[in-house]
């Protein structure tokens, strides 16, 4: 606190990262695509609002892009995502443990990187093999959006899932790409 010389104290203005609107933000970009070169292992990714048949290349290849594993398929226990969203009413974080049991992380079998999209596009989080298989992600504006000031979120389980479309993936480097929706 300071005194602004009338001998009063000033308080200091909190800083909401939470957006004043109340009614629950759209997602401004479509789910990105994800690309990445069998020669070099570069990583691209694409958000294109319409498709023009333009064909990424790398190490003078054509490029694919890659189609993430599901729930449904093997080892789904062992790769997918797990999405945990904490900090109440006026700053989130949103963290990412893969695996229901924690993945492998040697240098034999390891996550190379987890990215999540939001609201407002998305953010990566490379790893490393002597890293746990988890990443944590600040949110703030329309991706901190949230109904209620609970401090840990029920996800599904809540009546306003003020997070539903927020979408995680990971690269397992033996695996692939996997990827789960909130």
């Amino acid at each position: 606190m300071k005194n602004n010389g009338s001998g009063r104290a000033l308080t200091a203005l909190k800083t909401s990262t939470r957006i004043k609107n109340s009614t629950k933000p759209s997602f401004i970009q479509p789910e990105p695509t994800f690309y990445r070169c069998p020669q070099c292992g570069q990583v691209l990714v694409t958000v294109n609002t319409h498709h023009d048949g333009t064909q990424i290349h790398c190490c003078g290849r054509a490029l694919s892009a890659l189609i993430a594993h599901t729930a449904s398929d093997a080892l789904a226990e062992q790769h997918l995502p797990l999405m945990t969203i904490s900090g109440g009413f006026e700053s989130n974080t949103l963290t990412v443990n893969v695996g229901a049991s924690p993945h492998p992380m040697e240098e034999s079998h390891h996550l190379d990187w987890i990215y999540l999209y939001t609201f407002e596009g998305g953010q990566f989080k490379f790893l490393r093999p002597t890293d746990l298989p988890e990443a944590r992600f600040a949110l703030a504006g329309n991706d901190a959006y949230v109904y209620c000031d609970r401090p840990v979120c029920k996800g599904s389980k809540c009546k306003f899932n003020c997070k539903r479309g927020f979408t995680a993936w990971c690269w397992c480097n033996q695996h692939g790409l996997w990827k789960v929706s909130f």
